[in-house]
């Protein structure tokens, strides 16, 4: 994939998913612009592309081309709906899930002292382990999972989440995640409470997720185990035994 359409697609979609400044864009070919928006299209983010274009174009830069022609002008329709259903998170390892369904139990019967939001984002970053675990890095939900962050910073208990992301064993994955987020789109490691270090790996699985976009690269199994240890071993066997088999090759 060429560097500068990965540079352009990162920009446009800072810009659009949480209104970067820094937005300097490299002029490009029409044709390399179409597989930027093909791009968009693979992975669910064309709403995101979209916004990025119109607030780049409005502000300073006049080396983006109309949307309809970077192939984004049915951004409303059926196929560029938000694809990342966080409710529809799920644990398979049954002493993990048992711990989950007990600490939303739990928290749901405190009705004075209940943190949805905070549930929320648990739900976010499980079901972005759903999805490396099965295929790959989902840009979709890095991007939700960053905006869910900043649009509900002061309602999230990060007290609750640190020891929520143990129980499930999901720290290695909400990590990755704040890691990614730091590296390409701004963020700072202040605005991610429950980050004790930055996953080493996340820029190269971050980067390679984009570059195999038309050619599906599952990640490493040992990174796999190493994000989400336990639910790992139990989640889509037949896609694990797929990850084995890259690994061999």
């Amino acid at each position: 994939m060429n560097p500068i359409i990965l540079e352009n697609y990162i920009i446009l979609l800072r810009a659009g998913a949480f209104k970067s400044k820094d937005n300097e864009i490299t002029p490009m070919s029409l044709h390399k612009w179409r597989i930027l928006g093909k791009m968009a299209k693979e992975h669910h983010v064309q709403g995101f592309l979209s916004d990025g274009i119109k607030h780049i174009k409005d502000s300073q830069n006049s080396n983006i081309p109309d949307i309809d022609i970077v192939g984004q002008s049915d951004v409303a329709s059926e196929d560029a709906k938000e694809s990342f259903n966080a409710s529809k998170a799920y644990l398979s390892y049954s002493l993990t899930k048992r711990k989950w369904e007990e600490l939303r139990e739990e928290e749901m019967s405190d009705i004075h002292n209940i943190s949805d939001e905070t549930l929320q984002l648990l739900d976010i970053i499980i079901m972005n382990a759903d999805y490396i675990i099965d295929s790959m890095v989902n840009l979709e939900g890095v991007l939700l999972f960053g905006r869910f962050v900043r649009e509900n910073k002061k309602a999230i208990d990060y007290t609750k989440l640190n020891s929520w992301l143990e129980k499930t064993k999901m720290v290695s994955m909400a990590e990755m995640l704040g890691t990614i987020l730091i590296e390409f789109f701004g963020f700072s490691q202040d605005e991610f409470p429950f980050m004790t270090t930055q996953i080493n790996s996340s820029e190269r699985i971050f980067t390679q997720a984009l570059e195999h976009t038309f050619h599906r690269q599952r990640t490493p199994l040992l990174t796999c185990l190493n994000l989400a240890t336990l639910e790992t071993l139990f989640h889509r066997f037949s896609g694990v035994i797929s990850v084995v088999r890259d690994v061999e090759e």
